[in-house]
């Protein structure tokens, strides 16, 4: 009888691609064949990205104090759980940062972990976690992360004031690092000045080869998004569609059909208006207006969504996955206490290794 060492290697490719990224690691160990296999294919790993992706998954961060009730101040021992979109958990680790996270963004199959001080990126499928290199005594503020399939080029995007007046200038750094070739492979390079007098506010979101934030000036008619273009590193501002402020409670922006799309809620009545970016013209079209009542929203999941379905927070089911195009929704169970600070991130499967060199992690 033959073993699968003497199937076709496409046929082997194709079988190893649909298990997950933690299975395959173990299998490393069956042989040299296979630990290059799994190490080294490039086919194996971009079909194994192909068919995770039809299958996201979100992560969530939860802090574990330590024995005496209360967190360390300079080390934070942080909980990752993933979870399918069903609600069902699919894997947990922990890992210990250099204090509390206050970004915690995702592109594709990492994420990254932003603290005051320090910077990391993660990816969550082999339970890597490797520390971005960043001058020590450097604050860091609003990061972005986005990717750039041509070249297999993840960037993280730094974006820093001058001044706190909200009249100067925004400042940008960029740490590129390549597929591959892991993290400590990267370097981080100027930019220049962006002239901006307005505060970045809003969950960066990448999607389309760009990163988005939110920005406010003076007041609430005065919000608009600043785009940063990942080819040619130009930013951009986008203007709001013209919209009644006292009608929302709330305007978040995230991905539907691989648009840039805006939500606005409607004060007591949960009625959604969606509006895409058409790229062509750079003009908003109000797609959608959709009711959730008696659902009562209380946030938006930001994510970089190919399909037409979106992740929202509901008071009385936790967090549900709509689809706008047939209008129905399913709750995935795991959510139902998630808070507003602690918004998970969405990603997908990946061997894609961060460096040569695996963190250690606390497993139970």
């Amino acid at each position: 009888m033959k073993g699968i060492d003497d199937f076709p290697r496409d046929l082997i490719i194709e079988i190893l691609s649909r298990l997950p990224a933690k299975v395959l690691c173990k299998f490393r160990c069956v042989s040299k064949r296979w630990y290059n296999l799994l190490t080294n294919d490039r086919d194996l790993m971009t079909r194994h990205s192909e068919l995770s992706k039809l299958k996201p998954l979100l992560l969530i961060r939860k802090y574990i104090s330590d024995a005496n009730g209360e967190p360390d101040r300079s080390k934070v021992t942080i909980e990752l759980t993933s979870i399918d979109t069903e609600g069902n958990i699919t894997d947990e680790f922990r890992e210990v940062l250099d204090g509390p996270v206050h970004t915690f963004i995702s592109c594709y199959p990492f994420s990254v972990l932003c603290c005051m001080y320090s910077l990391y990126v993660c990816n969550p499928s082999i339970h890597q976690v490797v520390r971005v290199p960043y001058p020590s005594n450097a604050r860091l503020y609003n990061v972005g992360f986005g990717h750039l399939p041509k070249s297999n080029e993840f960037k993280i995007v730094h974006l820093l004031y001058h001044s706190f007046v909200g009249d100067g200038k925004i400042g940008c750094e960029i740490f590129s690092f390549k597929h591959g070739e892991g993290v400590h492979s990267g370097f981080w390079r100027t930019l220049g000045d962006y002239p901006c007098s307005a505060w970045i506010d809003g969950h960066p979101l990448c999607l389309n080869k760009a990163i988005y934030w939110g920005l406010i000036a003076t007041s609430w008619n005065d919000k608009s998004i600043l785009s940063f273009n990942l080819e040619n590193e130009e930013f951009n501002v986008i203007s709001y569609p013209a919209f009644d402020s006292e009608k929302y409670i709330f305007l978040e922006y995230t991905g539907i059909k691989g648009c840039l799309s805006l939500v606005g809620c409607s004060a007591g009545t949960s009625a959604l208006d969606i509006w895409l970016l058409k790229d062509e013209k750079k003009i908003w079209v109000l797609e959608y207006s959709i009711s959730l009542s008696p659902l009562n929203v209380m946030f938006l999941i930001p994510c970089d969504n190919q399909g037409e379905e979106l992740l929202i927070h509901v008071e009385q089911r936790g967090l549900i996955c709509f689809s706008v195009k047939n209008q129905t929704c399913r709750r995935v169970e795991y959510c139902r206490a998630m808070k507003n600070f602690n918004k998970p991130c969405l990603y997908y499967d990946s061997l894609i290794p961060l460096s040569s060199v695996t963190h250690r992690i606390e497993k139970y």
